[in-house]
């Protein structure tokens, strides 16, 4: 049967957002292998990706944090670090795909997340993932460009 990898992302977005480790790690095979090129790691197996999120900076809330209503002095920012995650994009066919995230920390910077993976019995079983901040586009390009609204 085919896989709706659309579903799939979504469901292992919404479980993130949600801090629900046992259904993130539903959507990842046991040897998972994720791929962060820009820093040069490599995880093997879902039990390490769970043990990334779980160990994260700061510690992750158990619940998610109401962004919009987040008051935090400038000295606490380092003490609420958690990610909200918004599916951009999905393409995919067979047992490969692509996914574009938005992430929106509360320290007020946003992430950009770009995925490219490979599936096993409709679950992720290899992941190459890349980040990049959010930035102001540069004044001297205006002339060449037309400007557009980042997605949500």
């Amino acid at each position: 049967m085919p896989v709706d990898h659309r579903a799939l992302l979504e469901r292992w977005v919404a479980a993130m957002n949600r801090r629900d480790y046992d259904t993130v790690e539903e959507t990842f095979t046991d040897d998972l292998v994720q791929e962060y090129p820009q820093s040069g790691e490599v995880s093997r197996g879902r039990h390490n990706f769970r043990a990334i999120l779980e160990n994260y900076p700061s510690g992750l809330p158990d619940q998610a944090i109401d962004v919009p209503s987040l008051r935090v002095a400038a000295t606490d920012q380092l003490k609420v670090v958690a990610p909200f995650f918004t599916v951009v994009r999905v393409e995919g066919a067979g047992n490969v795909g692509t996914f574009t995230l938005k992430n929106r920390y509360p320290d007020g910077s946003v992430w950009w997340t770009i995925g490219f993976y490979e599936l096993r019995d409709g679950r992720i079983a290899h992941a190459t993932t890349f980040f990049a901040p959010e930035f102001e586009a540069p004044a001297w390009r205006a002339p060449f460009v037309e400007r557009r609204a980042a997605p949500a």
